[in-house]
């Protein structure tokens, strides 16, 4: 298989692009080209047998899907966001990209089952994807986890931070966060900059994460478990609110404990991740993402 992907960077430095760039298109070059996949990066001057565009929603995206049905014989798109109906992150011409672009495109892939849902009423054919993880980068694992008195781990946008501050009590003065910089909150917390080449290894410093969100709209109910998991992967209990994707996740993982099943108590959901089991193995087998990309070259192939 031709395999074209195509992404609205030059930049192929995951700590210059966007996470949804190096999560679900850089990082699966090298698993594609395992399965015999001749797999080329932003190269418009070939002919594919699949392209799929990642991540574009604005009327040059649209141009250049259609571009990319003179180039490939099927065209897909990967969007990672809910932009088929318009929220706090979209725009009405978003929205309007969005729809056009999932109506001329062959397929539509997206990480959870809620933007699968948005996206089929505009496309007769879409994949879900979880946002996969690359076990050889995510490769360690916490052998000791303090819930008595553990370091609390935070990861994301710093702007999204301000989910923690209703939980400033319970955060106070024993949390890490890293992040690209530090965000301004009400308690006092260690920062450790984010950069991918060390992301692993900042995240081992923690003993639970703490991942609270909003879900009054899809698109904060919709995101993916890729927050969640990365803790997950590496052996870290999770208290988190109970979006959709974290819920799948918890499947195969048994150390998560949702604030909504606590009446919102972060103490109360901590100290019952004392009784769960932390083995990360089916999680890492679940999300790998060399499995994923076997399952998206079956998708592009019709299978």
């Amino acid at each position: 298989m031709r395999l074209g992907i195509f992404i609205p960077t030059p930049y192929r430095d995951y700590d210059r692009v966007q996470s949804a760039i190096w999560i679900r298109a850089l990082q699966m070059v090298e698993p594609l080209r395992a399965l015999g996949c001749d797999v080329s990066v932003n190269n418009p001057f070939k002919h594919y047998d699949v392209a799929i565009y990642h991540r574009g929603m604005q009327r040059r995206s649209l141009l250049f899907m259609r571009f990319l049905r003179r180039i490939a014989s099927r065209v897909y798109w990967d969007t990672c966001v809910d932009y088929f109906d318009q929220h706090e992150a979209s725009s009405a011409l978003q929205v309007e990209c969005a729809r056009a672009i999932a109506g001329i495109a062959d397929g539509v892939c997206v990480p959870t089952t809620g933007i699968a849902e948005s996206a089929l009423r505009f496309s007769d054919n879409v994949f879900v994807m979880p946002d996969p993880v690359d076990l050889t980068h995510f490769s360690g694992r916490k052998t000791r986890v303090n819930l008595d008195s553990p370091v609390i781990g935070w990861s994301g946008v710093a702007r999204k931070a301000d989910f923690l501050a209703p939980y400033a009590e319970f955060l106070d003065g024993r949390t890490l966060i890293i992040s690209e910089t530090p965000p301004v909150l009400p308690f006092k917390y260690d920062f450790l900059r984010w950069r991918y080449g060390s992301f692993p290894e900042a995240l081992l410093k923690c003993d639970l994460a703490f991942l609270p969100r909003t879900l009054d709209s899809s698109y904060t109910a919709n995101n993916s478990s890729f927050k969640a998991l990365v803790f997950a992967v590496l052996g870290i209990p999770i208290v988190a609110s109970s979006l959709p994707s974290y819920r799948a996740m918890a499947t195969d993982f048994d150390a998560v404990a949702f604030l909504e099943d606590f009446e919102d108590s972060p103490e109360r959901a901590a100290n019952s991740l004392k009784l769960k089991n932390a083995d990360p193995e089916k999680v890492r087998q679940a999300y790998d993402r060399f499995l994923w990309a076997s399952r998206l070259a079956e998708w592009f192939d019709g299978r």
